[in-house]
């Protein structure tokens, strides 16, 4: 939990350094669900650190001490960190096998913010494979799913529409859309996330012909990132 933590803070020297010494001591571990948790936290780290042959190696051995029990819950999760995973790494046809896998595997019963996290990586899927009309589609459903109980996956969603929104003709949408994002994504979630927001909306920005703008929010989006490590970065805008 610690190793995760300072990985949220984006320490991740001090991230890795833990979660070597936890998985030296995994073999002692005999719950098979706090070896699940360290596997996954494993598959995050790598992720975050550029390795996805390694993150996914994680990931894998998470389902196999799932898949011998009788936890669908946490299984359809793995599966949706396998999808994360591969879309972080351009690999969205891989990627929806495992998004479909996790779907069956929530039913009808999942939880209002596994629902909102799986419609939100269906949108990004649906993003780069160029299809907006269906990026929005899920998009929504997740927005609709999570309410305002969960404001960071929340803005995941968001963020999810204008990229799906981008790919049409709504400009204005779009625009919107990247700002409300940025705003719940700044309050709510690590830096690494937000960052990647302001990116994203001055790439559209620069697409659409609004040189001026794109370039202010680049700048931002280069600023909260040249931030040191445990800088408070909340309300920076």
């Amino acid at each position: 939990h610690l190793g995760h933590a300072l990985a949220e803070l984006d320490d991740l020297d001090g991230a890795q350094s833990l979660l070597d010494a936890a998985l030296d001591a995994a073999e002692e571990m005999t719950a098979a669900f706090s070896r699940v948790q360290l596997y996954r936290s494993l598959a995050r780290h790598a992720d975050a650190q550029g390795r996805p042959g390694a993150a996914l190696d994680y990931v894998r051995r998470a389902v196999a001490l799932l898949a011998a029990t009788d936890d669908t819950l946490d299984l359809a999760r793995a599966h949706l960190l396998s999808g994360r995973i591969l879309m972080t790494h351009g690999r969205p046809d891989a990627a929806g096998l495992h998004f479909d896998l996790a779907e069956r595997l929530f039913g009808k019963n999942a939880e209002a913010v596994d629902v909102a996290n799986l419609y939100t990586d269906q949108a990004r899927r649906a993003v780069a494979l160029g299809d907006g009309e269906e990026a929005v589609r899920r998009a929504g459903a997740a927005i609709d799913a999570v309410g305002d109980d969960y404001p960071r996956e929340k803005g995941n969603a968001i963020w999810a529409l204008a990229e799906g929104l981008a790919l049409g003709s709504d400009a204005d949408g779009a625009d919107d859309a990247f700002r409300r994002a940025t705003d719940l994504l700044a309050e709510q979630s690590h830096r690494r996330d937000y960052v990647e927001a302001y990116r994203a909306w001055g790439k559209f920005l620069r697409r659409a012909g609004r040189e001026d703008e794109a370039l202010e929010v680049l700048e931002k989006a280069a600023d909260l990132a040249a931030e040191p490590v445990g800088a408070d970065t909340r309300g920076a805008r």
